[in-house]
């Protein structure tokens, strides 16, 4: 092969890895479907039920602080809230499915939602202390999201109801490069875990349970295949040039 042959193969060869490492626009654009000026989707209800493991803020009071103090646990100074307070400061879901409240003893809170957990810490307490106050809040909401999205990591959120896109927001959305039709959900369950694939690009996944995301679901966002040739086009990049300077130098030498 000559070298203006080799040259035209190179730039041909350059040429089409490119073409084919572009990514269609329909492959980026999410919950894909006709066009209208509204469209209503109901969606399943979803309420959350306490599973063992999760932890539980709860603060009991009433205008006698000296009487819910004892009810409470004791508080670590911290100036930030982080995992490591809440943890020393929550209750702890035990596998049994209770948690151990000072004075009250144990009571069993899994399968009940925050709610009726609520309803029965105030039927117990209001025995001792009739004008006390019950506060249950879920603190160990956190999902992972890995793959391609521009902030992978840890993500925590205070709020009894977390859809994937706020968790896709939390990490920044998905890359250039994220397969929007192959998302991985794992979720644990009672012995194993549980993968569910789901599709950005259809309009459906907001009627699915799975759009509601539970704590330590692990969330994975696939690359697509534009990925792998662009990583490809670049080691094939620079084994051409280098042999393309390799290639000039013999000419030149065998010119001279």
């Amino acid at each position: 092969m000559n070298k203006k042959k080799y040259l035209r193969f190179i730039y041909l060869f350059f040429l089409a890895t490119s073409i084919f490492s572009c990514i269609p626009q329909k492959k980026v654009i999410y919950f894909q479907g006709k066009q209208k000026d509204s469209t209503f989707i109901e969606q399943e209800q979803f309420v959350y039920k306490i599973h063992p493991r999760d932890i539980l803020h709860i603060s009991i009071v009433s205008p006698d602080a000296r009487v819910t103090s004892f009810y409470n646990i004791q508080q670590t100074p911290s100036q930030n809230v982080n995992p490591g307070s809440m943890y020393i400061n929550g209750y702890i879901v035990n596998d049994s499915g209770m948690v151990n409240i000072p004075v009250i003893g144990k009571v069993k809170v899994v399968g009940y939602t925050l709610t009726e957990i609520q309803t029965i810490l105030e039927k117990i307490v209001r025995e001792q202390v009739s004008d006390a106050t019950i506060v249950v809040k879920l603190i160990s909401y956190r999902v992972t999201i890995l793959g391609e999205v521009r902030s992978p990591g840890m993500h925590y959120m205070f709020n009894e109801r977390f859809t994937l896109l706020e968790a896709l927001g939390m990490a920044g959305d998905l890359s250039e490069y994220g397969n929007r039709k192959n998302i991985k959900l794992m979720r644990p369950k009672e012995g194993g875990m549980e993968i569910v694939h789901l599709d950005l690009t259809d309009e459906d996944l907001l009627k699915s349970s799975y759009f509601y995301l539970k704590p330590n679901d692990v969330v994975y966002v696939a690359p697509m295949k534009a990925k792998i040739d662009r990583n490809n086009l670049v080691i094939a990049t620079t084994f051409f040039a280098g042999l393309s300077a390799l290639v000039l130098i013999i000419n030149f030498i065998k010119s001279n």
